[in-house]
């Protein structure tokens, strides 16, 4: 409730309101980033946010972007007019952060739109809020991306889903932002971005996060941090977590290795050196809904004492001496033995009936 609050907030206080897709209930495959098409083919902005389209999501995060040229440390403004000195509407980062446009104007302008990259310290208060402004044409830029990694995140489930040469590789656990009354500007801020920098370990008080990757000014992509403790990494109470908004921006991802060996560390060995690699975050808008897993798909479990469910039959959470682990179906997962099963942090199986529920009952869109 208090996300949404916000949201209706800063739409009545901004230049140009976006039309809320909240109001209108519509198939999720129908729900885009953008406000509306311009028929940018292979664009982020128009292509749905279906993470069964792999296809099309392939092209999109293999299609070159628009950023607008600078410091990628750096920021600019939208302008509420098409003129140097109009009121400013949204902030947007140099460099990694893509825009949409929507019209190019003979006078030099053009009318762009984009999630503001508005944080803490800005004096635009729009915490990632659809906005459109103008920029000079001459300050956009169209960039090549990289044609061998993407990477899509989606608040709506906390999820990274990794693509690998037009394939989805696997998926990873994360936790983007949680805001909160005094502090909105928590919130993660959708869009497409380009992974610009390696940063690796930084410190924030006594929490640690590892193999950081800059992908908008100061958020970045990093492993789960630890608390330090003496000599002790304390990964838990963080760790705990994952799957859930937590951060103050940043998208924390699992430390823990998928059966294929993915973790964040993996994700740092492949881009580290792959700069220009996109990432995109889908906004979680009301309306939007986790689909139901087909009944017949397959969990494993360790039958000798085992407390987790699995999405396959060998998992790092298990020592070897128990695998292979033995297979049941999700439709089953509500029946005993299996319905005191935790969801295991290693391999990501699929969420409960019950826990899907409360993110799509959360999401409902409101009855016109």
């Amino acid at each position: 409730m208090l996300k949404r609050y916000f949201t209706l907030f800063l739409v009545a206080v901004l230049f140009v309101p976006i039309v809320s897709r909240a109001e209108t209930t519509v198939a999720a495959a129908d729900f885009i980033p953008g406000s509306r098409t311009v028929g940018l083919e292979d664009n982020y902005w128009e292509t749905p946010m279906d993470i069964t389209q792999t296809e099309r999501i392939w092209a999109m995060l293999t299609a070159p972007i628009t950023v607008v040229d600078g410091h990628q440390k750096e920021q600019t403004v939208l302008r509420k007019e098409p003129r140097a000195d109009a009121e400013a509407v949204a902030d947007v980062t140099y460099d990694s952060q893509g825009v949409h446009v929507l019209e190019t104007l003979d006078n030099g302008w053009s009318l762009v739109e984009v999630y503001s990259s508005s944080f803490h310290d800005s004096k635009i208060k729009a915490w990632n809020q659809l906005t459109q402004g103008y920029i000079k044409t001459s300050a956009l830029k169209v960039k090549k991306v990289n044609q061998k990694y993407g990477m899509v995140i989606d608040k709506l489930d906390q999820r990274l889903y990794i693509f690998v040469d037009g394939e989805l590789y696997d998926v990873l656990s994360v936790s983007t932002g949680l805001p909160n009354e005094r502090q909105p500007y928590n919130e993660t801020r959708s869009g497409e971005y380009l992974i610009v920098s390696p940063v690796g370990d930084f410190v924030s008080d006594n929490v640690v996060g590892e193999y950081a990757l800059r992908f908008n000014d100061g958020d970045f992509i990093h492993q789960v941090p630890y608390i330090a403790r003496g000599d002790n990494k304390a990964y838990e109470p963080l760790e705990k977590v994952l799957g859930e908004r937590a951060s103050h921006g940043c998208i924390r991802v699992q430390r823990k290795r998928t059966p294929k060996g993915t973790n964040m560390r993996w994700i740092w060995d492949k881009l580290r050196r792959n700069m220009g690699t996109r990432i995109i975050i889908w906004e979680d808008l009301q309306g939007r809904s986790l689909g139901m897993p087909d009944a017949q798909t397959p969990l494993f479990y360790n039958t000798q004492g085992g407390k987790d469910y699995h999405a396959a039959e060998k998992c790092y959470g298990v020592r070897d001496k128990y695998l292979p682990l033995t297979p049941f179906t999700y439709g089953e997962l509500e029946n005993a033995p299996y319905s005191a099963l935790n969801a295991c942090q290693y391999c990501v199986p699929p969420r409960r009936l019950a826990d899907i529920e409360v993110i799509n009952q959360a999401h409902r869109a409101p009855r016109m």
